[in-house]
């Protein structure tokens, strides 16, 4: 498995972030679009804390491959113009590989 975390943090100032618009219709937008390229799981968490994450999106591939081919897809573009629609944050990519034990 190849895991990509997409990660919001706060600009330590005001931001825009809209919770209800990322899961209802961002996260379905990444799945459909992501899903045939090899994405098993995409998940949205909201880390509680004093630290700055507002946001982070589990999208886990079948592998690398599954993932190079999501992200280098002609969807990507559309999931990537949908973000100013919920908030005014940059997103960063992390990727990593996952193991099951």
């Amino acid at each position: 498995m190849e895991t990509v975390y997409v990660t919001y943090r706060s600009n330590g100032e005001n931001f825009r972030f809209d919770h209800d618009y990322f899961e209802s219709v961002h996260m379905p937008m990444v799945r459909k679009a992501w899903e045939k390229h090899g994405l098993v799981s995409s998940t949205a968490l909201y880390p509680k804390g004093e630290g700055d994450i507002v946001a982070v999106a589990v999208n886990e591939f079948r592998d690398q491959r599954a993932a190079v081919a999501a992200f280098g897809s002609p969807e990507t573009e559309e999931v990537m113009n949908d973000i100013v629609r919920y908030t005014d944050l940059t997103p960063s990519r992390l990727r990593g590989v996952s193991f099951t034990y």
